[in-house]
């Protein structure tokens, strides 16, 4: 596996830990736990079997345990709703995974989530879905959306939904994330996208989704040594001279962001 990876620089402020546990009180008291099986089972997937495969994502019981125990937390504290869906619990664990780990916690645990996140997709959604409903009634029935002003300072999106095609992979218009042509499946019908997965690289970048939607994704529009493309904020065409690197702002709103071309 990699020595660093995209998300390590990542730290949180150090009033959050405060407004975190102010504002999320049971997510604050099941998180440790979280961590500490998933550092365990980050050590079991390195393991080997006798195929070269990973010993199983299953082999620790308490990662299904304490993955419950903080579903139960984020119903109580509003951060899921019984109208979710199992893929929109994920992005909310992905979201909470990167924020602990922000206030100074181990990055195997990470890691572990980014394999079950990414590489066992599948795997993690129906695991989700298989306690989702459950969770919800033992949180003691539905319960509003938390609209705290806070929760937009401490869980802020990670990606945006304007993503570039190049010849190598896709990028994020508006965040530094790059994801290698490797790393990602694409997909048809029903939902025409991209899967994420990390599977060829391991680099599990946590900052970005499990799934790229295909109008997410725009090729940009090379003509006469110039380049075409939209804005990520208006979706107004803009035009720039043909670099490897582009540096473009919108003559509408004004929004500056950068790309790569090839």
């Amino acid at each position: 596996m990699a020595n660093t990876y995209p998300f390590e620089h990542i730290r949180a402020q150090p009033q959050e830990f405060a407004l975190f546990k102010k504002v999320l009180p049971s997510i604050s008291v099941a998180m440790p736990e979280f961590f500490r099986t998933m550092e365990i089972a980050n050590k079991s997937i390195q393991q080997k079997n006798m195929f070269g495969n990973p010993l199983g994502i299953r082999q620790d019981l308490g990662f299904e345990n304490a993955l419950k125990v903080l579903l139960i937390a984020c119903f109580n504290d509003g951060l899921l709703t019984d109208r979710d869906t199992a893929i929109k619990a994920i992005d909310i664990f992905r979201l909470l995974t990167l924020k602990w780990y922000a206030f100074g916690h181990k990055l195997d645990s990470c890691l572990y989530f980014g394999y079950f996140a990414y590489s066992c997709h599948a795997h993690a959604a129906a695991l989700f879905n298989g306690h989702l409903k459950q969770s919800e009634f033992l949180a003691g029935g539905a319960k509003g959306r938390l609209h705290e002003p806070d929760i937009a300072q401490l869980l802020a999106p990670t990606h945006s939904n304007a993503w570039y095609k190049t010849s190598t992979g896709l990028g994020d218009k508006l965040h530094p994330i790059a994801i290698a042509d490797a790393d990602i499946t694409k997909t048809g019908l029903p939902r025409p996208g991209y899967q994420v997965h990390f599977r060829h690289s391991n680099l599990f970048d946590l900052r970005a989704p499990t799934f790229i939607e295909t109008d997410q994704v725009e090729t940009p529009l090379i003509r006469d040594a110039k380049v075409i493309v939209s804005c990520p904020t208006c979706h107004q065409k803009c035009r720039g001279n043909l670099f490897k690197q582009i540096e473009i702002t919108c003559p509408g709103c004004k929004t500056t962001w950068k790309q790569f071309t090839s």
